[in-house]
């Protein structure tokens, strides 16, 4: 479905307000409500992810914790299916407002980001 999305030589995450389609791909968007689904795909290149697991960890930038103003508030492994191994879609539901940071890595090398995109929620 998404094929040519994730064969480009970059990752990226690309928020939505409506379950990520062909048709709606390119309608981005970056700022949600509280309680509000946050659909998101994250596109892989081919040679990026060899064993096909992703780790996706979702931030939260906030002063008022002592992590350099970062809170890990989710964190999730993710075995991609043989006909999206090029791609991953789902949604996360913010029940707080912030701003917040998708941090997307290979289980391959776990250490090495992928790629990253913020949302903020109101």
């Amino acid at each position: 479905m998404f094929l040519a999305v994730g064969c480009s030589e970059k990752s990226y995450v690309i928020f939505n307000k409506q379950p990520i389609t062909r048709e709606n791909l390119l309608n981005g968007s970056y700022l949600f409500e509280k309680g509000e689904r946050v659909y998101y795909i994250v596109t892989l290149p081919p040679d990026k992810v060899l064993t096909k697991q992703i780790l996706i960890q979702v931030y939260k930038r906030d002063n008022k914790e002592m992590r350099y103003g970062y809170k890990l508030i989710y964190g999730k492994k993710v075995f991609l299916n043989e006909d999206e191994q090029y791609y991953y879609t789902d949604y996360y539901v913010f029940a707080d407002s912030g701003l917040y940071e998708f941090k997307i890595y290979s289980a391959d090398n776990p250490t090495k980001e992928l790629t990253s995109n913020i949302v903020q929620v109101k």
